[in-house]
Order: structure tokens, then C-alpha cells, then sequence
């Protein structure tokens, strides 16, 4: 009986001294970063960083800009305007006006305004459908426009395709149609643009385009019916490449928030368009300044 208790007794001492040494040596295998299980904090706060930042944003610009631009295509008159310009954007929709999108920062890129959506997009790749409105124009743009048809007020339709060959170099493609029947025809164009970033806080960035018009949209903005009541003598283009522009844009951030943007552009009328009757002055150039406040960009 002795020699058995003695034995227990002995068992008893190794439990407690392996008890006590696992309480010294957890502490120790702690701080040795040993992997930890599947689902520890780590793994839930890398999910909820996942989830944060696929969630869409939403940013948004208003100001107003100084402009002066011809008053048609093909005029020598000047009109001078003061506009205001904003942007909204949630995730891939933009709500803008023509020159809102500029605030934003995404370049040289068609001013168009209305409603547009990012399709698909990637590193270098982007493609997005718009709606806008057409304001047409009229006999009070100009006087040498009294007597002619109106050209009327309507939606396009609009698919645009751009591609970053470098991060500086970029070129675009774009599509328009008149889709309410109101004979505005249908327009595309294409573009090549450079970036060059000055500094963190400014960027210059230079473009060039090239425009074209089916048959139908020239005629409008460009034609001269016959029987009508203009002294113009009549004339019917034909459709192609009507237009082609180069331009240089500054933008600016003042401080987080605030943005300034300078612009400048000039076009030239070609083919059809530019032996139109209608066609006074066959250069043409604007110019443009604006501040905005933007938001959560």
C-alpha cells in the first residue's frame, strides 16, 4: 500500500507541475503570433474592409462657370454666359450638366449633359450609356438664321467607349441618336487625350477629336432648305466628318473641397459644313473658367 500511494502521489506532483508550466508558456506562445482559427477578429475585420469598399459611393460637385463660345457653329457672333455647373454620382450613375462632369475630374471627355451609366469598366477600360437633351436651335441664335427651320429640341441616346493606352494616354469613341424621330440624325466621334499631372494638387490636360454626322443631322444644322424663307441660297450637305477641335484644361484643388478648372478650345468646320451658306467664320474657339465645391470624392 505504501509503494501504490507513493505512486500517486508522484502522478499528482507531474499534473500539477505540467499545469504549471502550460500557464507560464501560454502567455509566451501568445505573443509568438501563432495562425489563429478561421473566423477570429482578424478575419471579420478584413471582411467588413471588403464589404466597405465595394459599397457604392456617392460624391457630388456644384459651382458655376464664366464661358464664351460662337454663337452657332459656323457664326462669327460671341455669346457670353454664366452657368452653373454641378454633377451628382452614386456607384456608376452621374447626373450632371455639360460641364459638371469637368469638376469631377474626368477629363476632356464629351460635355454632354443629362444622365449616364457606367456599363462595364475596368483598369483600363470603360464603357457607358447617356441620355441628354438637345436643345436644338433657333432663329434667335443668330441673325443670319432668321427665315430657316428650326431645329428642334430632343433626347439622344448615347454609348461611349473609352480606352487608357498609358496612365497619361487615352483615346474614346462615341455614338448619339436623335431616338424621338425629331430629325436630329445621329452623331459619333473619336478623341485622343494626354494628361500630364504638375503636381498632386493640379493637372493639365490636353486633347484633340474628330466629329462626324450622318446625312440627316448635317442637313439640320448645316443645310439650307429650298423654298424656304432665308436669302441663303439652298443647300443640301451631305453627311461625314463635319468638325475637328483641340483643347487644353487646367484644374486645381484649392484645398480638399474646392476645385478651379480653366479651359480652352478651338474648332474648325470641314467638308460639307464648311461650304455651307450658313458658315461664316469656319474656326471657332471657347473659353472657359469655373470654381465648384465637391464633396466625398
Amino acid at each position: 500500500m505504501r509503494f501504490t500511494t507513493g505512486r500517486v502521489s508522484a502522478s499528482l506532483i507531474s499534473l500539477r507541475a505540467m499545469a504549471l508550466a502550460g500557464l507560464c508558456v501560454s502567455p509566451w506562445v501568445s505573443a509568438q503570433g501563432l495562425p489563429e482559427t478561421p473566423g477570429t477578429d482578424t478575419a471579420v475585420s478584413d471582411k467588413a474592409e471588403s464589404q466597405q469598399a465595394a459599397a457604392p459611393k456617392f460624391n457630388y460637385a456644384i459651382g458655376a462657370i464664366v464661358g464664351s463660345s460662337p454663337d452657332y457653329a459656323g457664326g462669327d457672333g460671341r455669346k457670353n454666359s454664366l452657368r452653373p455647373a454641378w454633377a451628382i454620382e452614386y456607384g456608376r450613375f452621374r447626373l450632371s450638366t455639360s460641364r459638371g462632369s469637368a469638376f469631377m475630374g474626368h477629363g476632356l471627355g464629351p460635355r454632354e449633359s443629362g444622365a449616364s451609366a457606367t456599363l462595364a469598366q475596368s483598369d483600363r477600360f470603360s464603357l457607358s450609356a447617356a441620355l441628354r437633351i438637345d436643345k436644338g436651335r433657333d432663329g434667335s441664335d443668330a441673325p443670319i438664321l432668321v427665315g430657316l427651320p428650326s431645329v428642334r429640341s430632343t433626347l439622344r441616346a448615347r454609348i461611349s467607349a473609352g480606352y487608357a493606352i498609358t496612365d497619361r494616354w487615352a483615346v474614346g469613341a462615341g455614338v448619339s441618336q436623335d431616338i424621338l424621330g425629331r430629325d436630329g440624325g445621329a452623331q459619333w466621334s473619336t478623341s485622343i487625350g494626354y494628361t500630364w499631372p504638375v503636381t498632386e494638387q493640379t493637372k493639365v490636360s490636353f486633347g484633340a477629336g474628330a466629329s462626324f454626322g450622318d446625312r440627316t443631322y448635317l442637313r439640320g444644322h448645316f443645310g439650307v432648305p429650298a423654298g424656304s424663307n432665308s436669302p441663303l441660297p439652298a443647300f443640301e450637305p451631305r453627311g461625314g466628318l463635319y468638325s475637328v477641335d483641340a483643347g487644353v484644361e487646367v484644374m486645381t484643388a484649392l484645398n480638399r473641397h474646392w476645385v478651379v478648372l480653366g479651359a480652352a478650345r478651338v474648332s474648325q468646320l470641314q467638308g460639307d459644313a464648311r461650304r455651307s451658306p450658313l458658315t461664316v467664320q469656319p474656326v471657332g474657339y471657347s473659353v472657359s473658367v469655373g470654381l465648384a465645391y465637391r464633396c466625398c470624392r
